[in-house]
């Protein structure tokens, strides 16, 4: 099973524009594209679908699901093997996103203030490819979700935005499949990224989960390569690129939100993962 992750900065929110649900005899292919501008998620209710996406291939079992991506080039490697029928929807954001081997924690681009009551600020995490946990449940939500479009309420466009944010809800906490390791992975990974600017050991993360520190450990590596330290330190790093893209704060209060103690650990760290200083990183980047 492909474990990356698809991560999407909120708000603004996604927006469905399109979707149906298509049936494929044996023999037929999905059509060829390139940079479609649109997420496109695919949701396998019968069969299986071969495709390629540039120059991986996967392929998308019964009662899976899986994320194309807008900008990349797509097409089958290989025809339907059996009928084959799945939901497929279109969505679009104008936020940042990125696909990765682990969740991203991404800062979002609107200028919300902090003053006042604010929307916060959130990364929606989607599988690339998953299990769905409740296939009749996923089914039925998006079929709920293409009937609103031909419907003929008058606040028709609110009901779809209403179901399908709560479509998006459903698939980011808890619509796929995981198995044990990969739950356990998961929250420290939540638990790291929501306590960036506090002290956080192996020895912290052993008493909130009550397990031996070799075991999140060998979990945490299995599931994302790296040991909960060296994952908080390039999400401390990744966080920090954020603020110094998108935000006008000081470079040493940065240091500070990320959870570095001294700066000069921050600058050290920063350009050994980076290659460049914080200071020259904000000046290559920002916009």
């Amino acid at each position: 099973m492909d474990q990356q992750i698809i991560s999407i900065s909120m708000p603004p929110f996604p927006s469905f524009i399109e979707g149906n649900y298509t049936t494929f005899k044996a023999g037929q292919r999905h059509v060829h594209r390139y940079n479609i501008g649109f997420f496109d998620l695919i949701f396998v209710k019968k069969g299986a679908l071969f495709l390629r996406e540039d120059s991986k291939k996967y392929t998308i079992h019964e009662n899976e699901m899986f994320i194309l991506l807008p900008n990349a080039e797509h097409d089958s490697w290989q025809p339907c093997e059996e009928e084959t029928s799945f939901f497929w929807m279109h969505i679009y954001t104008s936020s940042r996103w990125q696909q990765a081997n682990f969740p991203m924690r991404f800062v979002s681009d609107l200028p919300i203030p902090e003053l006042h009551f604010h929307q916060k600020s959130y990364t929606l995490q989607l599988p690339k490819l998953g299990k769905i946990a409740e296939p009749e449940l996923i089914f039925d939500l998006l079929d709920d979700i293409q009937k609103s479009t031909s419907s003929n309420r008058i606040d028709s466009i609110w009901y779809t935005e209403e179901l399908f944010l709560k479509f998006l809800k459903y698939i980011d906490t808890q619509g796929i499949a995981k198995d044990r390791a990969t739950l356990l992975a998961e929250k420290v990974h939540l638990y790291l990224a929501e306590h960036l600017s506090e002290h956080v050991d192996n020895n912290l993360l052993s008493a909130e989960f009550h397990l031996h520190v070799n075991y999140i450990a060998r979990v945490m590596t299995k599931v994302y390569g790296k040991t909960p330290m060296e994952l908080l330190e390039e999400l401390r790093v990744e966080t920090a690129k954020q603020y110094l893209i998108h935000t006008n704060k000081l470079i040493k209060n940065i240091a500070e939100i990320v959870g570095f103690e001294a700066y000069i650990s921050f600058t050290n760290r920063f350009k050994k993962i980076t290659g460049m200083s914080p200071k020259t990183y904000r000046a290559t980047y920002k916009k």
